[in-house]
Protein backbone atom coordinates (compact mmCIF):
# COMPACT_ATOMS: atom_id res chain seq x y z
CA UNK A 1 0.00 0.00 0.00
CA UNK A 2 1.33 3.82 -0.77
CA UNK A 3 0.44 6.62 0.69
CA UNK A 4 -1.35 9.05 -1.55
CA UNK A 5 -1.22 13.09 -1.05
CA UNK A 6 -3.49 14.37 -3.63
CA UNK A 7 -6.40 13.37 -5.75
CA UNK A 8 -6.45 15.71 -8.59
CA UNK A 9 -8.99 16.26 -11.39
CA UNK A 10 -12.16 14.93 -9.19
CA UNK A 11 -15.67 14.99 -10.07
CA UNK A 12 -17.78 14.62 -6.63
CA UNK A 13 -21.49 13.43 -6.77
CA UNK A 14 -23.39 16.83 -6.37
CA UNK A 15 -21.10 19.24 -7.02
CA UNK A 16 -20.06 21.44 -10.55
CA UNK A 17 -16.49 20.89 -11.73
CA UNK A 18 -13.46 19.13 -10.87
CA UNK A 19 -11.85 19.17 -7.78
CA UNK A 20 -8.57 18.49 -6.39
CA UNK A 21 -8.28 16.28 -2.74
CA UNK A 22 -5.19 16.86 -0.52
CA UNK A 23 -4.66 13.91 1.75
CA UNK A 24 -2.37 13.89 5.06
CA UNK A 25 -2.40 11.47 8.10
CA UNK A 26 -5.21 9.37 6.49
CA UNK A 27 -7.83 12.35 5.99
CA UNK A 28 -9.04 14.98 3.67
CA UNK A 29 -7.14 17.92 4.44
CA UNK A 30 -8.71 20.47 1.79
CA UNK A 31 -11.06 20.31 -1.13
CA UNK A 32 -10.72 22.61 -3.68
CA UNK A 33 -11.62 23.45 -7.08
CA UNK A 34 -8.75 22.39 -9.91
CA UNK A 35 -6.65 24.17 -11.14
CA UNK A 36 -6.91 25.09 -15.13
CA UNK A 37 -3.13 24.29 -16.34
CA UNK A 38 -2.88 21.02 -14.18
CA UNK A 39 -3.54 17.44 -15.58
CA UNK A 40 -6.82 17.48 -17.53
CA UNK A 41 -9.25 15.42 -17.50
CA UNK A 42 -9.72 11.96 -20.05
CA UNK A 43 -6.27 12.25 -20.33
CA UNK A 44 -6.26 8.68 -19.49
CA UNK A 45 -8.80 5.95 -19.15
CA UNK A 46 -7.21 4.61 -16.09
CA UNK A 47 -5.80 7.28 -14.53
CA UNK A 48 -2.15 8.34 -14.20
CA UNK A 49 -0.08 7.89 -10.88
CA UNK A 50 2.54 10.12 -10.35
CA UNK A 51 4.42 9.51 -7.24
CA UNK A 52 1.70 9.98 -4.49
CA UNK A 53 -0.98 11.67 -7.03
CA UNK A 54 -3.51 9.81 -8.06
CA UNK A 55 -5.11 11.97 -10.97
CA UNK A 56 -8.89 11.06 -11.38
CA UNK A 57 -8.59 12.08 -14.82
CA UNK A 58 -12.24 13.56 -14.64
CA UNK A 59 -13.91 10.29 -12.76
CA UNK A 60 -15.72 10.15 -9.81
CA UNK A 61 -14.37 10.51 -6.09
CA UNK A 62 -16.82 9.22 -3.44
CA UNK A 63 -16.54 7.43 0.08
CA UNK A 64 -15.73 3.63 0.04
CA UNK A 65 -18.56 1.63 -0.14
CA UNK A 66 -20.21 0.02 2.94
CA UNK A 67 -21.84 -3.67 2.75
CA UNK A 68 -24.33 -3.09 5.65
CA UNK A 69 -24.99 -7.19 5.63
CA UNK A 70 -22.62 -10.37 5.00
CA UNK A 71 -21.88 -13.50 6.04
CA UNK A 72 -18.59 -14.19 5.79
CA UNK A 73 -18.46 -17.61 7.72
CA UNK A 74 -20.53 -18.81 4.73
CA UNK A 75 -18.62 -17.19 1.70
CA UNK A 76 -17.50 -19.91 -0.83
CA UNK A 77 -18.92 -22.69 1.28
CA UNK A 78 -20.66 -24.08 -1.71
CA UNK A 79 -18.30 -27.14 -2.20
CA UNK A 80 -18.64 -27.98 1.37
CA UNK A 81 -22.02 -28.49 1.54
CA UNK A 82 -24.45 -30.92 -0.65
CA UNK A 83 -26.70 -29.13 -3.29
CA UNK A 84 -29.58 -26.79 -2.14
CA UNK A 85 -32.48 -28.58 -4.75
CA UNK A 86 -35.51 -26.76 -4.04
CA UNK A 87 -33.75 -23.56 -3.79
CA UNK A 88 -35.16 -22.28 -0.62
CA UNK A 89 -34.21 -20.59 2.32
CA UNK A 90 -35.54 -23.41 4.63
CA UNK A 91 -33.22 -26.17 2.70
CA UNK A 92 -30.51 -24.13 2.82
CA UNK A 93 -30.77 -23.13 6.60
CA UNK A 94 -30.69 -26.71 7.03
CA UNK A 95 -27.59 -27.50 4.97
CA UNK A 96 -25.38 -24.96 6.64
CA UNK A 97 -27.17 -26.33 9.90
CA UNK A 98 -25.37 -29.27 9.12
CA UNK A 99 -22.18 -28.32 7.90
CA UNK A 100 -21.36 -26.13 10.48
CA UNK A 101 -20.93 -28.76 12.50
CA UNK A 102 -17.74 -29.77 11.72
CA UNK A 103 -15.89 -26.93 9.72
CA UNK A 104 -13.10 -25.56 10.99
CA UNK A 105 -11.74 -22.23 12.57
CA UNK A 106 -8.95 -22.17 10.00
CA UNK A 107 -11.20 -22.84 6.86
CA UNK A 108 -13.33 -19.79 7.84
CA UNK A 109 -10.62 -17.62 8.42
CA UNK A 110 -9.41 -18.65 4.79
CA UNK A 111 -13.07 -18.10 3.44
CA UNK A 112 -13.70 -14.97 5.18
CA UNK A 113 -10.08 -13.39 3.53
CA UNK A 114 -10.91 -14.17 0.82
CA UNK A 115 -14.32 -12.42 0.08
CA UNK A 116 -12.93 -9.38 2.29
CA UNK A 117 -10.27 -9.25 0.00
CA UNK A 118 -13.19 -9.39 -3.17
CA UNK A 119 -15.43 -6.95 -1.53
CA UNK A 120 -11.96 -4.59 -1.21
CA UNK A 121 -11.10 -4.79 -4.94
CA UNK A 122 -14.35 -3.57 -5.78
CA UNK A 123 -14.44 -0.25 -3.33
CA UNK A 124 -15.75 -1.31 -0.61
CA UNK A 125 -14.09 -0.39 3.16
CA UNK A 126 -16.98 -0.93 5.81
CA UNK A 127 -18.40 -4.62 5.97
CA UNK A 128 -21.07 -5.31 8.57
CA UNK A 129 -20.97 -9.05 8.95
CA UNK A 130 -23.31 -12.03 10.70
CA UNK A 131 -21.87 -15.12 12.26
CA UNK A 132 -23.49 -17.74 13.04
CA UNK A 133 -23.17 -18.78 17.08
CA UNK A 134 -25.46 -21.87 17.04
CA UNK A 135 -24.83 -24.75 19.53
CA UNK A 136 -23.76 -27.05 17.05
CA UNK A 137 -21.10 -24.80 15.56
CA UNK A 138 -19.85 -24.12 19.39
CA UNK A 139 -17.66 -20.48 18.52
CA UNK A 140 -15.20 -21.91 15.68
CA UNK A 141 -16.94 -19.59 12.97
CA UNK A 142 -16.47 -16.30 15.19
CA UNK A 143 -12.96 -17.23 15.88
CA UNK A 144 -12.78 -17.58 11.96
CA UNK A 145 -14.22 -14.20 11.52
CA UNK A 146 -12.35 -12.14 14.30
CA UNK A 147 -9.23 -13.58 12.98
CA UNK A 148 -9.80 -12.77 9.21
CA UNK A 149 -10.66 -9.28 10.95
CA UNK A 150 -7.24 -9.10 12.31
CA UNK A 151 -5.69 -10.19 8.75
CA UNK A 152 -7.42 -7.52 7.07
CA UNK A 153 -7.99 -4.42 8.82
CA UNK A 154 -5.31 -2.61 7.32
CA UNK A 155 -7.59 -3.08 3.96
CA UNK A 156 -11.35 -2.66 5.54
CA UNK A 157 -13.52 -2.19 8.68
CA UNK A 158 -15.66 -4.78 9.52
CA UNK A 159 -18.39 -5.17 12.62
CA UNK A 160 -18.82 -8.06 13.80
CA UNK A 161 -22.46 -9.49 14.39
CA UNK A 162 -23.47 -12.70 16.68
CA UNK A 163 -25.94 -14.51 14.88
CA UNK A 164 -28.32 -17.18 16.13
CA UNK A 165 -29.08 -19.04 12.87
CA UNK A 166 -31.23 -21.88 14.71
CA UNK A 167 -33.22 -19.39 17.14
CA UNK A 168 -32.29 -18.67 20.55
CA UNK A 169 -35.80 -20.17 22.25
CA UNK A 170 -35.68 -23.46 19.97
CA UNK A 171 -31.85 -23.54 20.37
CA UNK A 172 -31.08 -23.21 24.23
CA UNK A 173 -27.59 -22.41 24.98
CA UNK A 174 -27.47 -19.65 21.92
CA UNK A 175 -28.09 -17.04 24.12
CA UNK A 176 -25.01 -18.43 26.10
CA UNK A 177 -23.26 -18.44 23.40
CA UNK A 178 -24.00 -14.91 21.67
CA UNK A 179 -23.32 -13.64 24.94
CA UNK A 180 -19.68 -15.00 24.69
CA UNK A 181 -19.51 -14.38 21.23
CA UNK A 182 -19.65 -10.07 22.82
CA UNK A 183 -17.08 -10.86 25.40
CA UNK A 184 -14.35 -12.21 22.31
CA UNK A 185 -14.85 -8.87 20.53
CA UNK A 186 -18.11 -9.20 18.64
CA UNK A 187 -19.43 -5.79 18.24
CA UNK A 188 -23.07 -5.86 17.27
CA UNK A 189 -26.24 -7.93 18.75
CA UNK A 190 -28.00 -10.42 15.82
CA UNK A 191 -31.52 -12.85 15.55
CA UNK A 192 -33.46 -14.32 13.82
CA UNK A 193 -36.90 -13.73 15.62
CA UNK A 194 -38.74 -15.45 12.35
CA UNK A 195 -37.61 -18.92 12.93
CA UNK A 196 -38.75 -19.63 16.53
CA UNK A 197 -41.92 -21.88 16.36
CA UNK A 198 -44.30 -19.70 17.31
CA UNK A 199 -45.42 -16.02 17.66
CA UNK A 200 -44.98 -15.75 21.44
CA UNK A 201 -41.36 -17.49 21.09
CA UNK A 202 -40.44 -14.78 18.34
CA UNK A 203 -41.28 -11.79 20.73
CA UNK A 204 -38.79 -13.62 23.25
CA UNK A 205 -36.34 -13.98 20.72
CA UNK A 206 -36.37 -10.10 20.43
CA UNK A 207 -36.70 -9.33 23.91
CA UNK A 208 -33.45 -11.18 24.54
CA UNK A 209 -31.64 -9.43 21.94
CA UNK A 210 -32.40 -5.98 23.90
CA UNK A 211 -31.56 -7.98 27.31
CA UNK A 212 -28.10 -8.42 25.62
CA UNK A 213 -27.71 -4.76 23.64
CA UNK A 214 -28.13 -3.37 27.19
CA UNK A 215 -25.76 -5.48 29.09
CA UNK A 216 -23.19 -4.81 25.89
CA UNK A 217 -24.40 -1.13 25.27
CA UNK A 218 -24.10 -2.66 21.88
CA UNK A 219 -26.46 -2.02 18.09
CA UNK A 220 -29.22 -4.50 17.53
CA UNK A 221 -29.37 -6.02 13.98
CA UNK A 222 -31.71 -8.56 13.13
CA UNK A 223 -32.87 -10.84 10.50
CA UNK A 224 -36.54 -10.42 10.48
CA UNK A 225 -39.43 -11.49 8.10
CA UNK A 226 -37.80 -13.18 5.77
CA UNK A 227 -40.45 -14.85 4.36
CA UNK A 228 -43.32 -14.39 1.96
CA UNK A 229 -45.76 -15.59 4.78
CA UNK A 230 -48.43 -11.99 5.53
CA UNK A 231 -48.37 -14.08 8.66
CA UNK A 232 -45.23 -12.96 9.59
CA UNK A 233 -45.19 -10.34 11.67
CA UNK A 234 -41.58 -9.82 13.68
CA UNK A 235 -41.02 -6.53 12.69
CA UNK A 236 -43.69 -5.46 14.36
CA UNK A 237 -42.47 -6.92 17.98
CA UNK A 238 -39.12 -5.22 17.23
CA UNK A 239 -40.16 -1.52 16.17
CA UNK A 240 -42.34 -1.97 19.35
CA UNK A 241 -39.83 -2.94 21.84
CA UNK A 242 -37.24 -0.51 19.77
CA UNK A 243 -39.99 2.09 20.97
CA UNK A 244 -40.21 1.10 24.40
CA UNK A 245 -36.67 1.20 24.51
CA UNK A 246 -35.29 4.99 22.86
CA UNK A 247 -32.27 4.71 24.01
CA UNK A 248 -31.58 2.38 21.48
CA UNK A 249 -33.46 4.64 18.41
CA UNK A 250 -30.78 4.61 15.94
CA UNK A 251 -29.34 1.69 16.46
CA UNK A 252 -31.65 -1.06 15.78
CA UNK A 253 -31.72 -2.51 12.47
CA UNK A 254 -34.21 -4.77 10.47
CA UNK A 255 -32.56 -7.05 7.97
CA UNK A 256 -34.71 -8.38 5.08
CA UNK A 257 -38.49 -7.38 6.22
CA UNK A 258 -39.54 -9.47 3.50
CA UNK A 259 -42.92 -10.11 4.76
CA UNK A 260 -43.65 -6.46 4.79
CA UNK A 261 -44.22 -6.63 0.85
CA UNK A 262 -46.64 -9.40 1.68
CA UNK A 263 -49.01 -7.31 4.05
CA UNK A 264 -51.76 -5.58 2.79
CA UNK A 265 -51.05 -2.02 1.76
CA UNK A 266 -52.98 -0.66 4.96
CA UNK A 267 -51.39 -2.68 7.70
CA UNK A 268 -48.25 -2.24 5.52
CA UNK A 269 -48.21 1.44 5.83
CA UNK A 270 -48.93 1.00 9.95
CA UNK A 271 -46.30 -1.26 10.21
CA UNK A 272 -44.07 1.49 8.46
CA UNK A 273 -44.70 4.12 10.59
CA UNK A 274 -43.76 2.06 13.45
CA UNK A 275 -40.64 1.68 12.12
CA UNK A 276 -40.11 5.26 11.16
CA UNK A 277 -41.25 6.29 14.71
CA UNK A 278 -39.24 3.46 16.39
CA UNK A 279 -36.09 5.33 15.20
CA UNK A 280 -35.42 1.78 13.33
CA UNK A 281 -33.13 1.54 9.92
CA UNK A 282 -34.33 -1.57 7.39
CA UNK A 283 -31.50 -3.31 5.19
CA UNK A 284 -32.95 -5.13 2.02
CA UNK A 285 -30.54 -7.90 0.63
CA UNK A 286 -32.29 -7.52 -3.18
CA UNK A 287 -29.73 -10.47 -4.94
CA UNK A 288 -30.50 -12.79 -2.47
CA UNK A 289 -34.14 -12.02 -1.73
CA UNK A 290 -34.69 -12.06 -5.22
CA UNK A 291 -32.60 -15.27 -5.70
CA UNK A 292 -34.93 -17.13 -1.88
CA UNK A 293 -38.28 -15.55 -2.10
CA UNK A 294 -41.13 -16.25 -4.29
CA UNK A 295 -39.77 -20.00 -4.08
CA UNK A 296 -43.48 -21.25 -3.24
CA UNK A 297 -45.31 -19.07 -5.21
CA UNK A 298 -46.66 -20.49 -8.75
CA UNK A 299 -47.80 -17.10 -10.60
CA UNK A 300 -47.78 -13.90 -10.41
CA UNK A 301 -44.10 -15.09 -8.16
CA UNK A 302 -42.90 -12.17 -5.51
CA UNK A 303 -40.17 -10.38 -5.93
CA UNK A 304 -38.75 -11.07 -2.58
CA UNK A 305 -37.97 -7.12 -1.71
CA UNK A 306 -39.40 -5.44 0.98
CA UNK A 307 -41.01 -1.82 0.41
CA UNK A 308 -37.63 0.02 -0.31
CA UNK A 309 -39.71 3.38 -1.91
CA UNK A 310 -42.57 3.15 0.65
CA UNK A 311 -39.79 2.82 3.60
CA UNK A 312 -37.71 5.85 1.98
CA UNK A 313 -40.90 7.77 1.49
CA UNK A 314 -41.36 7.67 5.18
CA UNK A 315 -37.74 8.56 6.17
CA UNK A 316 -36.48 5.50 6.92
CA UNK A 317 -32.74 5.05 6.03
CA UNK A 318 -32.60 1.81 3.98
CA UNK A 319 -29.50 0.56 2.93
CA UNK A 320 -28.42 -2.82 0.73
CA UNK A 321 -26.00 -5.41 1.06
CA UNK A 322 -24.42 -8.41 -0.82
CA UNK A 323 -25.40 -11.08 2.16
CA UNK A 324 -23.98 -14.04 0.16
CA UNK A 325 -21.20 -14.55 -2.10
CA UNK A 326 -21.51 -18.20 -3.60
CA UNK A 327 -23.04 -20.26 -0.19
CA UNK A 328 -26.10 -22.50 -0.15
CA UNK A 329 -28.24 -19.79 -0.04
CA UNK A 330 -26.97 -17.85 -2.63
CA UNK A 331 -24.73 -19.59 -5.92
CA UNK A 332 -23.78 -16.13 -7.10
CA UNK A 333 -22.35 -12.91 -5.22
CA UNK A 334 -19.27 -11.06 -6.56
CA UNK A 335 -19.14 -8.46 -3.40
CA UNK A 336 -19.42 -5.83 -5.98
CA UNK A 337 -21.70 -3.54 -4.01
CA UNK A 338 -22.82 -1.89 -7.41
CA UNK A 339 -24.01 -4.83 -8.53
CA UNK A 340 -26.32 -5.22 -4.96
CA UNK A 341 -26.79 -1.17 -6.04
CA UNK A 342 -27.93 -2.34 -9.50
CA UNK A 343 -30.22 -5.17 -8.76
CA UNK A 344 -31.82 -2.65 -6.20
CA UNK A 345 -32.78 -0.96 -9.28
CA UNK A 346 -35.00 -3.33 -10.85
CA UNK A 347 -36.48 -4.99 -7.85
CA UNK A 348 -37.84 -1.73 -6.74
CA UNK A 349 -38.26 0.28 -10.27
CA UNK A 350 -35.98 3.18 -9.56
CA UNK A 351 -36.25 4.47 -13.34
CA UNK A 352 -35.35 8.12 -12.38
CA UNK A 353 -32.09 9.45 -12.09
CA UNK A 354 -32.71 11.08 -8.25
CA UNK A 355 -34.25 7.31 -8.04
CA UNK A 356 -30.71 5.63 -9.29
CA UNK A 357 -28.86 7.79 -7.17
CA UNK A 358 -30.44 6.54 -4.14
CA UNK A 359 -29.78 3.11 -5.14
CA UNK A 360 -25.96 4.56 -5.04
CA UNK A 361 -26.65 5.42 -1.55
CA UNK A 362 -28.00 2.53 -0.54
CA UNK A 363 -24.48 0.93 -0.37
CA UNK A 364 -23.04 4.16 0.19
CA UNK A 365 -24.03 7.06 2.92
CA UNK A 366 -27.57 5.35 3.86
CA UNK A 367 -25.24 1.84 5.24
CA UNK A 368 -22.17 3.94 6.36
CA UNK A 369 -25.86 5.86 8.52
CA UNK A 370 -27.05 2.06 9.90
CA UNK A 371 -23.20 1.18 10.46
CA UNK A 372 -22.69 4.39 12.64
CA UNK A 373 -19.53 5.22 10.35
CA UNK A 374 -17.87 8.48 11.98
CA UNK A 375 -16.29 11.30 9.16
CA UNK A 376 -18.05 9.32 6.09
CA UNK A 377 -17.72 11.59 3.55
CA UNK A 378 -15.53 13.66 1.03
CA UNK A 379 -15.31 16.60 2.27
CA UNK A 380 -12.73 18.33 4.60
CA UNK A 381 -12.00 16.36 7.75
CA UNK A 382 -13.48 13.12 6.26
CA UNK A 383 -11.53 9.53 6.51
CA UNK A 384 -9.61 9.00 3.20
CA UNK A 385 -11.23 6.00 2.96
CA UNK A 386 -12.14 6.23 -0.78
CA UNK A 387 -13.31 5.09 -4.34
CA UNK A 388 -12.38 6.49 -7.79
CA UNK A 389 -14.29 5.28 -10.47
CA UNK A 390 -13.99 6.34 -14.23
CA UNK A 391 -17.84 8.05 -13.89
CA UNK A 392 -19.54 11.05 -14.24
CA UNK A 393 -22.34 10.26 -11.61
CA UNK A 394 -23.58 8.01 -8.87
CA UNK A 395 -26.16 6.96 -11.57
CA UNK A 396 -23.88 5.98 -14.11
CA UNK A 397 -21.15 3.98 -11.88
CA UNK A 398 -24.79 1.89 -11.47
CA UNK A 399 -25.39 1.38 -14.48
CA UNK A 400 -21.80 0.68 -15.77
CA UNK A 401 -20.31 -0.78 -12.68
CA UNK A 402 -17.07 -0.38 -13.53
CA UNK A 403 -13.63 -0.99 -12.09
CA UNK A 404 -12.20 1.54 -10.00
CA UNK A 405 -9.56 3.61 -10.94
CA UNK A 406 -8.21 3.29 -7.42
CA UNK A 407 -9.30 2.69 -3.49
CA UNK A 408 -7.99 4.01 -0.57
CA UNK A 409 -7.96 3.19 2.71
CA UNK A 410 -7.17 5.31 5.20
CA UNK A 411 -4.72 7.61 2.73
CA UNK A 412 -2.99 4.53 1.36
CA UNK A 413 -3.35 3.11 -1.93
CA UNK A 414 -4.54 -0.70 -1.87
CA UNK A 415 -2.84 -2.18 -4.94
CA UNK A 416 -3.52 -5.76 -6.42
CA UNK A 417 -0.94 -7.68 -4.49
CA UNK A 418 -2.20 -6.26 -1.50
CA UNK A 419 -5.75 -8.26 -2.24
CA UNK A 420 -3.79 -12.01 -3.61
CA UNK A 421 -4.63 -14.69 -1.79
Amino acid sequence: MRQVSRITNARLRGREGLFDLAIDGGVIAGVTAAAPDGPKPGRRADGDIAGEMIDAAGGMVAPSFVDPHLHLDLAYSLDLVPENVSGTLVEAIGLWSEAKRTISRENVRERAIRAIKAEVGHGTGYIRTHVDVATNAGLRLVEGVLAAREATMHLCEIEVVVFPQDGIVRDPGAREQMVSAMRMGCDVVGGIAHNERTASDSRRHCESLFEIAREFDAPIDCHIDETDAPESRCVEELASLTLANPAWAGRVTGSHVCALASYSDVHAAKVISMIADAGMHVVCNPCVNMHLQGRFDRYPKRRGLTRVSELRSRGVTVGAGQDCIRDPFYPLGTGQMLDVAHMLVHADHLSRPEDIEYAFDCVGANAARIMGIAGYGVSEGCGANLVVLPVVSGAEAVRTRPVPIAVLREGRRIEQADLRL
